[in-house]
C-alpha cells in the first residue's frame, strides 16, 4: 500500500473557536430585501454597534 488519500493526520483546516466563528444560514429575499440584508451585515461586520442601531431604527 502507498498511503495515498484518505484522511491524514493534520490535515486540513483547523477549526475556530470563540466569537470568530460565523454559521453559514439560508434565507430567501426579494432583491431589496437582500439590499437590506447586505447592507445592514456590511455595518455588522465592521464592528460598529451604533451605526448598526441607527440602522435598524431608521427601517422602522
Amino acid at each position: 500500500m502507498n498511503g495515498w488519500g484518505g484522511k491524514r493526520e493534520g490535515a486540513g483546516r483547523k477549526p475556530q473557536v470563540g466569537s470568530e466563528v460565523r454559521k453559514n444560514c439560508t434565507l430567501k429575499a426579494t432583491e431589496a430585501e437582500w439590499k437590506l440584508i447586505l447592507d445592514f451585515a456590511r455595518i455588522v461586520k465592521h464592528g460598529n454597534k451604533q451605526a448598526a442601531a441607527d440602522f435598524v431604527a431608521s427601517q422602522n
